[in-house]
């Protein structure tokens, strides 16, 4: 198998996983039970960390201060990101720390399009193997209009997304951006 049907491969997983999730988002009307249940039950036995595991953690960071939201270094995938996306009470949170958690392109993706995202006022993304694709995506979102700081350092792009970033007016109350 070459690495284009390997791409292939991959990208229709990620498509069938955002569109499983999506589908139990709306058949249980938004009840974070029964999305957990259908989760886990859809994982069971491929070793991946259970949803409900993932969404303990959420919870209890989230009941310790609503507007600050560290997940840093836990792994995150991307199909975890589009959970977190979804998830009640990340519309309060002011400053989201996902350092470390290697979300790429996919993950930061799923993150940009929740509709949660308009309080954020820091996101720090350090070291999360985004690429240009994640950056072009991330300079279409219209979602983040409140961003004051932003790191990007340590994943794979330039200086010259600090000021790709600017010009595209969508940040319009950034005052720190750190790509290298």
């Amino acid at each position: 198998m070459d690495s284009e049907e390997t791409n292939q491969d991959e990208l229709d997983q990620d498509a069938a996983s955002k569109e499983m999730l999506l589908k139990i988002f709306y058949n249980s009307k938004g009840s974070i039970d029964e999305i957990n249940a259908a989760i886990d039950a859809k994982l069971f036995g491929t070793r991946v960390r259970s949803i409900t595991l993932f969404e303990k953690f959420v919870r209890a960071r989230l009941t310790l201060n609503p507007k600050v939201l560290r997940l840093v270094e836990l792994d995150i995938t991307a199909f975890e990101t589009i959970y977190l996306g979804q998830y009640p009470g990340l519309e309060n949170v002011e400053d989201l720390d996902l350092r470390k958690n290697q979300l790429g392109d996919e993950g930061l993706e799923a993150l940009l399009t929740s509709d949660k995202l308009g309080s954020l006022r820091k996101l720090d993304l350090r070291n999360n193997q985004i690429t240009r694709k994640g950056m072009e995506l991330l300079a279409r979102t219209e979602k983040l209009e409140q961003l004051e700081w932003l790191d990007l350092r340590s994943n794979k792009i330039g200086k010259a997304w600090e000021t790709k970033l600017k010009s595209t007016g969508k940040f319009p109350n950034l005052s720190s951006m750190k790509t290298v």
